[in-house]
Formats: structure tokens, sequence, C-alpha cells
């Protein structure tokens, strides 16, 4: 298989999801529609894990035991035994061991936890995390019509877990790990670059902007898509290839925290 052929299928891949993604707005089901793309999208990320898994086998015993520890995080965050909590343990276990695999195959172009195993690496990478989401999570606030009232509980930071790690994991860093599976774990031309960010950005994405497609129409869907990618998608994104996995998890996280305690938990 050719990366031509392989650039090819990753937008066969993302033109699937995209008409997933217009098929549920015609279903009619208990489920709402931002649920359903949602359950989807997590489907569809086990699905590559799995079958990255299979092409690169499991990763070394401590990435095994971190992969798991990654799992059991997410578990405890949802407080208790029920289907979601069991889903995004399994979803954000097998896409951790499918990365690793993955990256350790093509260690050129990997996505590393840190990018440098030595302190002053590490403590870059968070402070980077923290000053990232900071700054995205006042912007975010900024942009919330809703009036802000702040308050801090326990729940907040436990519900921040599931963005800023199993989310970076399974629906930004497993798509990474697919295209560089597809292009032969190379990444050189402009289009290959272009491809990569565009799944590591816009499919997470979509999945946050049903209500809105439904409230406010097409047009006022396909920016609100265009504005969360350019000023929060993306960012990740970036951290992800130029800096690490934690940097871009930190940051996710402090987003999330700041809008929850301003703005209360979405649900």
């Amino acid at each position: 298989m050719t990366r031509q052929f392989g650039l090819i299928k990753i937008w066969g891949l993302f033109g699937g999801f995209a008409l997933l993604f217009l098929l549920n707005f015609a279903i009619s089901m208990s489920i709402p529609p931002t649920g359903r793309i949602w359950l989807a999208m997590s489907s569809g990320s086990l699905i590559l894990s799995i079958i990255l898994i299979i092409n690169y086998k499991l990763p070394n015993k401590k990435q095994i035991l971190l992969s798991l520890g990654f799992g059991l995080v997410m578990f405890a965050a949802y407080q208790g035994i029920n289907f979601t909590s069991v889903r995004v343990f399994i979803c954000t276990f097998l896409s951790a061991l499918a990365i690793f695999g993955t990256f350790n195959r093509y260690e050129t172009n990997a996505i590393r936890i840190f990018k440098e195993n030595t302190v002053k690496s590490k403590l870059i990478s968070i402070l980077i995390g923290i000053v990232t989401g900071v700054v995205l999570g006042t912007i975010n606030n900024l942009l919330n019509n809703q009036t802000p009232e702040f308050s801090m509980h326990i729940s907040y930071f436990l519900t921040a877990l599931s963005p800023a790690i199993s989310e970076e994991i399974t629906m930004r860093a497993v798509l990474y790990a697919f295209c560089l599976h597809l292009l032969q774990g190379q990444v050189i031309t402009r289009g290959e670059i272009f491809t990569c960010y565009f799944m590591m950005v816009i499919p997470h994405v979509m999945i946050h902007t049903p209500d809105q497609f439904i409230q406010y129409g097409f047009i006022s869907g396909i920016i609100g898509i265009l504005l969360m990618a350019l000023i929060f998608g993306l960012p990740f994104a970036i951290l992800q290839r130029k800096r690490d996995l934690t940097s871009a998890m930190i940051g996710h996280g402090v987003v999330d925290v700041i809008r929850f305690c301003f703005f209360g938990l979405p649900f």
C-alpha cells in the first residue's frame, strides 16, 4: 500500500464519519443527537484501536501498566459502576495500548508522554499545559453568553479528567496513530501534515456541535466547528505533536475546570 493510497483511505474514513454525522440528525431515538454521535465516535475509536493493536501488538510492560492506569483513572472519575464508566475505561485502556504500540514502531513521528525524560523537561511540559489551559479557558469563558458565578467543587476536577485524559487519547492521539499507520509511519508532504492535523481536530470538534446545528442552523453549526477547531482543537493537537501528550492533557483539563468553576457542570 502506497502512502498516497493511505492518504485516500484517511479521507475516506473522514467521509464516512461526516456522512454518519449528517444521518445522525435524521434518526429518532431516546438518546439525543449529541449523545449518539459521541457514542459513535468512541465506538469508532475503539475499532481503530483494536486494528492498531492487531497490527503492532501490545507495547512494553511499563506502557501496559500506564495504559491501565489511564483507564482506571477514567473509571474512578465517573464515581461508580455504570455503562459510561465501563465504556470509557475500556476505550481509554485499549486506545492507550494502541497508540503506544504504534508509536513504538514509528518513533520518529511519535507522540510521547513527555518530550524528554528529564525533570526540567517534564516541568516545562506541565507549565506549558497550565498556561495554555488558562489562556484558552479565559477565552472560552469570554465567549460563553451565560452569567458567570464562581464556585469550586471536587466534582469539577473529577469531571475534567475525562476530556483531559480520555478525549486526548481516544479522540485525538488514536486518530493520529491511525493516520501514521496508513501513511507507513511517514508524515512528509504538506498534504500529509494537513491531513494528520485535520483528523486530530475536526472529528473531535464536530461531535460537540449537533445542538448548535439543531438550534441555530447549518451555517451557525459550520461556523461553530471552525471557531472551536481554531481556538481549542488545533492548540491541543499542536501540543501533542510539537510538545507531548501530557501538556495537551493538562491544557485540556484546565480549560474545562475553569469553565466548570464559573458555569457549573454541563449536566
